[in-house]
């Protein structure tokens, strides 16, 4: 029985069924089991990590795929803690590319932080560190579909984009096969587009032009905050992540190919199928 944390987020929501393909029993953690889409073919438990005692919701589990909401290290050790008690025999942690290249980003500290408390509970691991998401691109919904426009920070760097279902893919294999005990695995697209690029895919695959606009930090973050409602402390996190990543953003590892035997899905791939919810 393999246990799923996060199975409702982006990676989650293509891995429960990647696993069950796979023929792997499933149990999937949610907070409201009423209002989740998880695959009907997977166990699904009521959980908090904040508040759940955790011995019961991994009893009969022998694996454990470990996504905390948040990315909290605290909550990912005890996750790791519980599991070793209750005689898990594997963990698999999904992780950041930051941690590779050494960020100090808060987001990358606390995923660091949470690797090293999965390399000390005792069971086996494997470690995932994805660079950006392709999904991360919804964030444009709004402005293409009311402005046929996308803006960006002055600056905003070229970036290995990957798709949500290699990272699951990967995930599978680590959770379902032996040999990745003990490894860490960076995972990125097959190339690097600018974002300008990226645009111009996504205008292509839609079927309309895209206006690309670049402005400038300030103008940024105020879009953020009146178009997303994030806190000024999440934008300072974003820009501080941006400004240690954007180094790095536009480096290809061929880890899906090597481990998959096929190469990475493209952002082009990613678009077409996404297409419509742009044009709506």
């Amino acid at each position: 029985m393999i246990f799923v944390l996060g199975a409702t987020g982006k990676v989650g929501r293509a891995l429960v069924p990647a696993l069950l393909d796979a023929g792997a029993a499933v149990r999937a953690l949610t907070r409201d089991p009423a209002k989740a889409r998880i695959d009907p073919r997977a166990e699904v438990v009521r959980g908090d990590l904040d508040t759940s005692d955790l011995a019961p919701l991994l009893d009969g589990t022998d694996r454990v795929f470990v996504l905390t909401q948040g990315h909290s290290a605290d909550r990912e050790a005890a996750v790791a803690q519980a599991a070793a008690q209750t005689g898990v025999s594997h963990l698999v942690k999904l992780s950041t590319t930051g941690v590779h290249f050494g960020q100090t980003d808060p987001i990358t500290r606390t995923h660091a932080e949470a690797e090293q408390a999965i390399r000390e509970a005792g069971p086996a691991w494997t470690i995932l560190r994805p660079g950006a998401f392709m999904d991360n691109r919804f964030a444009w919904l709004g402005t293409i579909r009311e402005e046929n426009a996308v803006y960006v920070p002055e600056g905003d760097p070229a970036s290995a984009l990957v798709h949500v279902r290699d990272i699951a893919a990967v995930a599978t294999l680590a959770l379902t096969t032996s040999g990745h005990e003990g490894a860490t695995y960076e995972l990125t697209g097959g190339e690097a587009l600018t974002t300008e690029q990226q645009v111009a895919v996504l205008s292509e695959a839609i079927g309309r032009p895209v206006k690309y606009v670049e402005e400038p930090e300030s103008a940024a973050r105020e879009r953020m905050v009146r178009q997303f409602g994030w806190p000024a402390e999440a934008v300072d996190g974003f820009f501080a992540l941006k400004r240690e990543s954007g180094a790095h953003e536009h480096v290809v590892f061929d880890t899906v190919e090597r481990l998959l035997g096929r190469p990475p899905l493209t952002f082009a791939a990613w678009a077409r199928e996404n297409a419509s919810a742009y044009r709506e």
